[in-house]
């Protein structure tokens, strides 16, 4: 079964836009009255039958939907800087979205080596993880933002930040509460500078350990994405 996507919606039709209908029309060589599967990424699934076909549009009739359950069993936001190799980032994006993420907002730190990225290219990552695990919710993509700029904006029940300096860390499984939203930060390859650290947690985040070994960033991120999802089961 090939899952589609669109969030283009008016009554009871639906529009493929470009990308998903050349998928259709070129690749899957799909005909006018086939049956066809399609998501809106706010957590709806919907079965329908095409009606009109062409490599740049295609219109669905709507013929039944229903809503799934969340991708993630609670809201994890994870904010983490991307990496100069943004192929690691983006593994990090598919793998988070398969396994149940909420949101990301790509970090701009002072160690950090990336500092631009391309919202449509990392937009596509999501979607096409989100089609390939049978999942109906797509994740929030955030604008990049500074961290300074983005602390005072978390408003998650719990706000954790991951870091490689010396101090009292307590382990993520020790000190997350399951079923509590959580915001984790994730610093870029040189780590969070101490005066990032100590301005994360004068906004209430709390400094946490992800075990023994020294983690990538985009391993570091996918660890916490795993833990939470684990523990919300």
């Amino acid at each position: 079964m090939y899952l589609f996507y669109t969030n283009k919606f008016d009554g009871e039709w639906a529009m493929l836009e470009e990308a998903e209908a050349r998928h259709c029309v070129q690749v899957l060589r799909m005909k006018i009255g086939d049956p066809i599967q399609f998501v809106n990424g706010q957590g709806s699934w919907f079965k329908g039958r095409l009606v009109e076909l062409h490599k740049k549009a295609c219109r669905i009739v709507i013929e039944g939907q229903e809503m799934l359950a969340d991708v993630c069993p609670v809201d994890l936001h994870l904010a983490v800087a991307p990496t100069k190799n943004i192929d690691r980032f983006e593994w990090f994006l598919e793998k988070a979205t398969e396994i149940g993420i909420s949101q990301v907002t790509p970090l701009l730190c002072k160690r950090s080596e990336r500092k631009r990225i391309r919202p449509e290219r990392l937009e596509r990552v999501l979607i096409a993880a989100m089609k390939q695990s049978l999942k109906a919710r797509l994740p929030v993509l955030n604008p990049l933002q500074k961290l300074s700029d983005f602390l005072p904006g978390v408003s998650s029940e719990q706000k954790l930040i991951a870091h490689c300096h010396e101090g009292e860390k307590k382990l993520l499984k020790n000190i997350y509460i399951p079923q509590k939203s959580v915001c984790i930060l994730i610093g870029p390859e040189g780590d969070f500078m101490e005066e990032e650290v100590a301005a994360a947690q004068d906004k209430g985040f709390q400094a946490i350990g992800l075990g023994e070994a020294r983690l990538r960033t985009e391993t570091a991120a996918l660890v916490a994405c795993h833990s939470i999802n684990f523990m919300n089961q």
